[in-house]
């Protein structure tokens, strides 16, 4: 008999781990997370949270945590602005050989980003470490009821046609648990070792360098009157490498070499002290270490995203640059996809088939994620290089992206980007945003309405929809919330803002799923009778 019996086994405890735990449990599915480090992140390996993630911490109502502990965005033309308030950071990405050129105004820039999201989605992006990143997302997981086991490591598993049968051992007294569950998540990093033993490779240009991070303080903003930035690319011989300002009182200098000779473990303390000093053009800078840690930049996709009852979320399924912030975004945005398809599954709603659609959609996506951190590395890292290839817009990468699988009918995109930043309501997109108004007379997003359940948006003159929607979905036994965008309804349109930009007419129904994708639209009443179909399809089940 298994120690622990669970519904699901998620191995890794990072920002990809978490999310799959935060998500299942939203959906009430019991879950068990197992990390082999003893608490959660404390070297930073992330720092940018898209506007997506955001607004899936949104739909968690753990936003505001992560806005509490975050940098706050501002126009990257600031980067040159003397006064600006504590935490705010421009968006701004700069080239030059030292601190002193910043000041003197000898400085190349990069990029100068934008904050426009409003139309978009109702989240911003924030500039955050993993490290406090985490912490929110660990004790939001545990209040849902999440089982989290630290400094716990898997030995060995086996699956079957019913389930997975695990071994894991406490690292700090040596016991070993046997634990049962009926699907297993992969969240264990880019090194993978469960995505090795499933025999699994890997697809990409590979290592493309290794980097040795110095976390460390001082007092740079003094150096720099004032001035910001998020990253700053050295010019300098004795010192090239990346500056990133983490927050008001950390930096991360990150330097590219031979791990032989940038051996984390055998650089002091002082030569790392002197590292940062040379990197600022400061001789005299008092500085405190804080972490020093090496890794490789790698760019690579699995071959496959699932192997029976295992699946792949974040690192384990690819690894890319950090050029644009997208990594830990897109494990997130895995976890997302996964969860509830997994709980429809557990649940009972749902075909074995719609596990199928996991890889059909988060592959293609990770693909074009990876190749776009890829593009955006050799730029920046190598100025000379002026070809910009085919680089897509940021939030096209992190937002607008597309999905074609079986169970979303009629979608044949033949691009997960667009060169366009469309979200117009089109099955495979994600549902646009506008303001509605609750019946509390809230301030609301379509997106805030998703996460648990199937929506159904009909306009005000197509009652059949409303009616039809419910009996089918009651019947099947798919959870279903229906809202009529009319005057007198649970959410209003007050100008026709949502139901235009979504593409539906008065007598149209827009059905979303519920990680917030459009699944199937009709644009009038003239489709009804199929609905019944179109919920089979989109939950995989036989029509």
């Amino acid at each position: 008999m298994p120690d622990v019996q669970v519904p699901v086994l998620v191995v890794g405890g990072g920002m990809s781990g978490l999310a799959s735990a935060l998500f299942l449990r939203r959906q009430g599915i019991d879950c068990l997370v197992v990390e082999r480090n003893s608490g959660v992140s404390q070297m930073l390996r992330s720092t940018h949270v898209s506007p997506r993630t955001m607004e899936l911490f949104r739909t968690l109502g753990i936003e505001q945590g992560v806005l509490d502990v975050a940098e706050k965005f501002v126009l990257g033309k600031h980067w040159a602005d003397q006064d600006l308030p504590p935490h705010h950071l421009p968006r701004a990405i700069l080239r030059a050989q030292s601190l002193a050129h910043i000041v003197e105004g000898d400085v190349v820039v990069m990029a100068e980003g934008e904050n426009d999201f409003h139309d978009i989605g109702p989240s911003e992006a924030v500039w955050c470490g993993q490290d406090k990143v985490e912490p929110v997302m660990l004790q939001e997981a545990l209040r849902l009821g999440a089982q989290v086991s630290f400094s716990t490591e898997l030995t060995s598993f086996v699956q079957d046609e019913e389930g997975v049968t695990a071994q894991v051992r406490d690292l700090t007294t040596g016991r070993t648990r046997t634990v049962r569950a009926r699907y297993l998540i992969a969240a264990d990093g880019a090194h993978s070792p469960l995505r090795k033993e499933l025999g699994i490779g890997r697809d990409g240009h590979g290592a493309l360098g290794h980097v040795l991070n110095i976390l460390f303080t001082a007092d740079i903003d003094s150096i720099l009157d004032g001035r910001r930035f998020m990253i700053l690319y050295l010019q300098n011989r004795e010192a090239p490498g990346m500056l990133f300002k983490v927050d008001d009182e950390r930096w991360i200098y990150g330097i590219f070499g031979d791990p032989r000779v940038l051996d984390a473990s055998k650089i002091s303390a002082e030569q790392s002290v002197e590292l940062v000093r040379k990197a600022t053009g400061v001789p005299g800078l008092e500085v405190n270490i804080l972490e020093t840690k090496g890794w490789w930049i790698g760019h690579g996709i699995a071959d496959t995203y699932r192997a029976g009852r295992v699946f792949l979320v974040g690192d384990s399924a690819h690894v890319l640059p950090p050029t644009g912030g997208f990594g830990a975004n897109c494990g997130v945005q895995d976890a997302h996809n996964l969860a509830w398809k997994l709980a429809g599954v557990l649940h009972g709603w749902a075909g074995e088939e719609l596990l199928d659609s996991y890889e059909a959609e988060r592959r293609p996506v990770g693909r074009a994620t990876i190749d776009q951190a890829w593009m955006r590395h050799m730029r920046w890292s190598n100025p000379q290089d002026a070809d910009e290839r085919d680089e897509r817009d940021q939030t096209i990468v992190t937002t607008a992206y597309r999905y074609t699988s079986p169970v979303i009918p009629g979608t044949d995109f033949d691009d997960p980007l667009g060169h366009e930043l469309v979200i117009d309501g089109q099955p495979g997109m994600r549902v646009p945003h506008a303001w509605l108004t609750n019946a509390q007379g809230e301030q609301v997003s379509p997106i805030d309405l998703t996460g648990e359940a199937f929506l159904l948006f009909t306009g005000d003159e197509a009652d059949d929809w409303a009616r039809h929607g419910r009996t089918v979905a009651d019947r099947l036994g798919v959870p279903l919330r229906v809202h009529r965008l009319g005057p007198d309804s649970d959410v209003r349109d007050a100008h026709d803002e949502f139901r235009k930009a979504s593409g539906i007419g008065p007598r149209g129904a827009l059905l979303v799923r519920p990680d917030g994708f459009v699944a199937w639209r009709a644009e009038d009443t003239q489709s009804v009778g199929s609905f019944g179909d179109v919920l089979a399809t989109v939950t995989g089940r036989t029509a």
